[in-house]
C-alpha cells in the first residue's frame, strides 16, 4: 500500500492498531474496487489520474463497507425475527402432535423439505418455454431423435442456440424464435430466484450477460493440469473481464496467473481454500452466490467448448440443477435466517438438553434432527469423493435398470393408497377418475396447465425414484435407468396419477375459500397446521381468486400468490408445498423419514459408509415409505375432531385403538387384494396361468407384495421358476441390496461353486449359469411389455442348449409348488393357448 494511504488508513482508525494482514485485506478490497470501476467503463477510468482513481475506488469502497454494514444489520434483525418464528412453530407442533422438542424440530424440518420442493417446482412452472425447446426435435436424425424420446438426449443444434441466446440476454440473433423464448424464459426464472433470494438477506450480484452454471468434472480438470488447462481455457474467456487497477487490459501471463488460482480451486472441488483444522460448515447461506466469478467466457460457442471438454452433465441438468441449489437456499434462509446452520444448531442444542442426545425423544423414525438436517440442508446429497459417489451410484442404477422393468405392474397398489388419501383429505372419488380421465383423453393439455401452476413430474426434475430411493442422475448409466422407467410406463403412470391427485386437491378446496380460519372444521385446521399452514396463512389463502380451466376452478398457487397482501408470496408457497406432499402420500414416493433411514442417518454421498449404506437400502425405501408414510399418519392423527373423516372420530382412547387398527386394516386388506392383482398379472407376463387364489401361500404373497414388500416376499414366499438370477444372487439381494446380490452371484455361484464342481470332479454349469446372470444385469430384458417374447425368444432355448433338460424341470417345479401350466410354453415362439383363467379359482 502507498505510504499515503497507509497514513491515511491508520489516522481513520483513531489510534487502533492496524496489521500488516489488515492493511493488506484493505488494499487488496480497494484494488479489487478499482478494477471492478474499471470494467464499466475503461475508457473514463483510464482517463483519470491514479490519484483520482484511488479517490474513486476508496470512496466506493466506504459505500460498499457502508451498505455491508447495513446488509449485517439487516440480517441480524432477520435471524432475530426467524428465531422468533421457529420458536413459536416447534413450540405450536410440539403441542398438535404431543411430541417432545426434538420431534417438533424434526416436524418443522420436514416441513421445511417441503417448501424447498415447492419453491423449486414454482421456478420450473416458469420454465415451461425452455422445457418446448429443449423438446423441439426439429433437424435431428432418426438415431437423434430415438434417443431424445428415449434417453433425454439433447438436439445439439437447439442446444447452441440456447446458450447463444442466454449469453446474449435473449436478443433474438440466432434467429431460433423457440431457443430466444427458452432463453428468455431462463433469464427471467434465474432472476426472480436471485431477487427472492437477496430479499431474504442474500447478496448475488447480476452480470452484465446471461447466468449458466459451470458444473466442471473436477477429475478432468485435474489430470490436464494447472498449465495445460489454463493454456485451454486462456482464448475461451473475455479478456475485457480481466482489468488492472489502472483500466488497462492484463496480458497473458497475468490472466494464466488468475486461472491457474482457479484451476487449484475447480481441480480440489474446494479444498484449497480450507485451511488444515477449519470448521467446514455451511456458514452463512445467505453469503452463498456472493463470491467473484473468475471465469467469464466471451460467448455461448466459448460456455459450450469449456463444457465439451471439462463439463459434466447436460446444459439442462446444469440449469436443472442450478434451480434446485438456489431452491435450497432460498428455502433455508427464508425460514430459518440468513443463517440457517446456527439457527439449526441453536434449536437443536435446546432439542438435546430438553431429551436427552442420543435418547428416544430425541429421534423420530429412528433418527435424530441432524440426520433430518443434513437431507434439506444438501449435506447428505454433496459428494465427498466424486469417484466413490459416481461409481456407487452407477452400481444402483444398473440394478434398477435390470430389476425394475415391470415395476409398473406392481403400481396397481396405487389405487390403495389414492383412495385412503381422497379419504383423508375429504375429496371426491369420482373427481379423481375425472381427472384420470382428462390425462388420459388424447390431445390434453392437462398435464402443461398443471406444470405451468407447480405441480411438476419427478422425471422431469431428477427426484428421488420412488421405488429406488434415491436420484438416478444424468450420467450414461442413469439415462439407461431413466428409458427403462419411461419405456415401462412407470413415469407416465406416477406422474399421471399424482397429476390427477392434485388437481383433485386443487378444485376440491376452492369449495372452502371465503371462510374464516375460525369456519373451518377442526379436521380442515388440523390438516393444514400438519403441513405449516397458519391462521395468516390462510387468511390470504382464503381470498385467493381460484383459477378458471374449461370451468373448473382451482386453488393454484398463482392463484394465492396473487393476492394482494403481504405475505402472500410465502403462502403461495406453503399451498404448493401441502398439494405436492400429500400427492406424495396418494402415490407413495419416499419422504423425509425414509431418506433418513436409507442413507444411515444422513451419511454423506462419495464415503464408503455412505454408498454402502445407500445400495443396502435400494429398493427398500418404497416399504419404508408405507411405514413413514402413511402407518405414522394414521397413528399420530388425533381422534375426535370435528369434521374428521369414518375411521378417525373416536371420542374415546378405546374408540381410537379401535379405529387406528380398523383404518390399518382395512387399508392393507385392499392392498392385499390390490397385490393378489399384481401377482396375477406377472404371472400372465411370464407366459403362465394364473395363482390358485385357494392356496394360502398365495395370499401371502400378495400380503407382501401388496404392501409395498414384493422384492422381500420373493425371498420368504419365492417362485423360482420366476427367478431371473440366482437363489444366492436374490437371497443376498434382498438382505444386503441387489448391487451386493450381483457379487455375490458372480463370485459365489458363479465362481465359488462352480470352482468347487469342477475340483469334485462334478458337473459345472458355468455356462448356464453364467447366462442366467448376465441376463438378471441386464437393462431392458425385464421390460414387462417385451420380457415374454425375449424370454422364449431368444432365453429359453439358449438355456436349454447349455442346460439340457432346464425347460422341463422349471414346468415340473410350475406344478409341483404352484399348481401351475405354462399358456405360453417355454421354448416356444408362439402361445399354444389362452391363459387359463379358470386356474385362478382353484378350476
Amino acid at each position: 500500500m502507498h505510504p499515503k494511504c497507509t497514513a491515511a488508513v491508520r489516522a481513520a482508525a483513531a489510534g487502533r492498531p492496524i496489521s500488516a494482514a489488515k492493511l493488506q485485506t484493505i488494499e487488496d478490497a480497494i484494488s479489487s474496487t478499482m478494477r471492478e470501476l474499471a470494467r464499466q467503463d475503461r475508457a473514463r477510468w483510464q482517463g483519470l489520474t491514479r490519484d483520482q482513481r484511488i479517490a474513486e475506488a476508496m470512496a466506493k469502497a466506504m459505500e460498499d463497507v457502508q451498505a455491508e454494514a447495513a446488509l449485517k444489520e439487516y440480517r441480524a434483525n432477520l435471524q432475530v425475527l426467524r428465531t422468533s418464528e421457529v420458536e413459536a412453530a416447534i413450540t405450536d407442533l410440539m403441542k398438535q402432535g404431543r411430541l417432545t422438542r426434538s420431534q417438533g424440530l424434526i416436524r418443522h424440518i420436514e416441513q421445511t423439505g417441503n417448501y424447498i420442493d415447492a419453491v423449486r417446482n414454482e421456478a420450473i412452472s416458469g420454465l415451461g418455454d425452455l422445457m418446448d425447446a429443449a423438446a423441439a426435435r426439429d433437424g435431428t436424425g432418426v438415431l437423434r431423435n430415438l434417443g431424445m424420446r428415449i434417453f433425454d438426449v439433447d438436439n445439439p443444434v437447439m442446444t447452441g442456440d440456447v446458450v447463444r441466446e442466454v449469453f446474449r440476454l435473449a436478443d433474438g440473433s440466432t434467429g431460433n424464435k423457440a431457443a430466444q423464448a427458452g432463453a428468455r424464459a431462463w433469464l427471467d426464472v434465474i432472476e426472480s430466484l436471485r431477487v427472492r433470494f437477496n430479499s431474504a438477506g442474500g447478496a448475488i450480484g447480476k452480470l452484465g450477460y446471461g447466468y449458466l452454471s459451470q458444473a466442471h468434472d473436477a477429475a478432468r480438470v485435474l489430470r490436464d493440469g494447472a498449465d495445460t488447462w489454463a493454456q485451454k481455457v486462456l482464448p475461451l474467456v473475455d479478456r475485457n473481464q480481466y482489468v488492472r487497477t489502472d483500466g488497462s487490459l492484463m496480458d497473458a501471463p497475468e490472466v494464466l496467473d488468475m486461472l491457474r488460482g482457479a484451476w487449484r480451486t475447480i481441480s480440489s472441488e474446494g479444498d484449497n481454500q480450507v485451511a488444515p483444522g477449519q470448521f467446514r460448515g455451511a456458514g452463512a447461506r445467505a453469503n452463498r452466490g456472493s463470491d467473484h466469478r473468475v471465469l467469464h467466457f466471451k460467448d455461448g460457442d466459448a460456455w459450450m467448448a469449456y463444457m465439451s471438454e471439462y463439463g459434466q452433465g447436460s446444459l439442462y441438468d446444469a440449469m436443472i440443477g442450478h434451480v434446485g441449489k438456489m431452491a435450497r437456499d432460498i428455502g433455508l434462509v427464508e425460514r430459518y435466517g440468513p443463517n440457517p446452520e446456527q439457527q439449526f444448531r441453536v434449536q437443536a442444542d435446546i432439542a438435546e438438553r430438553a431429551d436427552g442426545r442420543g435418547s428416544l425423544k430425541n429421534r423420530a423414525a429412528g433418527n435424530t434432527p441432524e440426520a433430518y438436517w443434513s437431507l434439506i440442508s444438501g449435506r447428505a446429497s454433496t459428494p465427498e469423493n466424486l469417484l466413490v459417489s459416481q461409481v456407487g451410484q452407477d452400481a444402483r442404477n444398473i440394478q434398477t435398470a435390470a430389476k425394475l422393468g415391470g415395476a409398473v405392474l406392481s403400481s396397481t397398489t396405487d389405487v390403495a393408497t389414492i383412495a385412503a388419501s381422497l379419504h383423508y383429505n375429504r375429496l371426491p372419488y369420482f373427481q379423481m377418475l375425472q381427472n384420470v380421465g382428462r390425462r388420459l383423453k388424447p390431445g390434453s393439455d392437462e398435464r402443461d396447465f398443471l406444470q405451468a401452476h407447480g405441480i411438476i413430474g419427478e422425471a422431469l426434475t431428477s427426484t428421488l425414484n420412488r421405488w429406488t430411493g434415491d436420484n438416478m442422475t444424468h450420467s450414461l448409466t442413469g439415462r439407461v435407468a431413466g428409458s427403462v422407467m419411461k419405456l415401462s410406463l412407470m413415469n407416465a403412470w406416477t406422474d399421471g396419477l399424482r397429476g390427477a391427485f392434485a388437481a383433485t386437491m386443487m378444485q376440491g378446496f376452492t369449495r372452502k375459500l371465503g371462510k374464516g380460519w375460525t369456519q373451518l372444521d377442526e379436521w380442515d385446521r388440523w390438516l393444514m397446521e400438519r403441513k405449516g399452514i397458519t391462521e395468516a396463512d390462510w387468511s390470504i389463502i382464503s381470498r385467493a381468486t381460484p383459477t378458471d380451466r374449461n370451468g373448473q376452478p382451482y386453488l393454484t398457487h398463482d392463484a394465492v400468490a396473487a393476492v394482494n397482501e403481504p405475505g402472500a408470496r410465502a403462502a403461495a408457497t406453503k399451498w404448493l408445498a401441502f398439494v405436492t406432499d400429500e400427492a406424495q402420500f396418494a402415490v407413495v414416493n419416499p419422504d423425509l423419514a425414509t431418506r433418513a433411514i436409507v442413507t444411515g442417518g444422513g451419511m454423506p454421498a462419495g464415503t464408503l459408509r455412505g454408498e454402502a449404506m445407500r445400495s443396502f437400502m435400494q429398493f427398500k425405501s418404497f416399504p419404508l415409505a408405507m411405514l413413514t408414510r402413511h402407518w405414522r399418519r394414521v397413528l399420530e392423527t388425533p381422534q375426535g375432531l370435528q369434521g374428521a373423516p369414518a375411521g378417525f372420530g373416536a371420542k374415546t382412547a378405546a374408540g381410537g385403538a379401535i379405529n387406528r387398527i380398523a383404518v390399518l386394516a382395512g387399508l392393507n386388506v385392499t392392498l392385499m387384494m390390490l397385490g393378489a392383482l399384481v401377482l396375477q398379472n406377472k404371472a400372465l407376463v411370464q407366459g403362465k396361468d394364473p395363482y390358485d387364489m385357494s392356496e394360502g401361500k398365495f395370499w401371502m404373497r400378495a400380503l407382501t407384495q401388496g404392501g409395498g414388500m414384493g422384492y422381500v416376499g420373493d425371498l420368504l414366499f419365492k417362485d423360482p421358476t420366476e427367478q431371473r438370477s440366482s437363489s444366492v444372487e436374490q437371497g443376498v439381494g434382498t438382505i444386503l441390496g441387489p448391487a451386493a446380490g450381483a457379487v455375490a452371484g458372480l463370485v459365489g455361484d458363479l465362481g465359488v461353486v462352480n470352482a468347487w464342481e469342477a475340483a469334485k470332479g462334478k458337473e459345472t454349469h458355468f455356462a448356464a449359469e453364467g447366462l442366467r446372470w448376465v441376463n438378471s444385469q441386464l437393462p431392458y430384458a425385464n421390460l414387462w411389455q417385451t420380457r415374454g417374447m425375449w424370454e422364449h425368444w431368444f432365453l429359453h432355448n439358449a438355456q436349454e442348449a447349455l442346460n439340457p433338460g432346464y425347460l422341463s424341470r422349471m414346468q415340473r417345479r410350475a406344478m409341483q409348488d404352484w399348481g401351475q401350466d405354462y399358456w405360453w410354453t417355454p421354448g416356444e415362439a408362439l402361445p399354444d393357448r389362452a391363459p387359463a383363467i379358470e386356474n385362478a379359482f382353484g378350476g
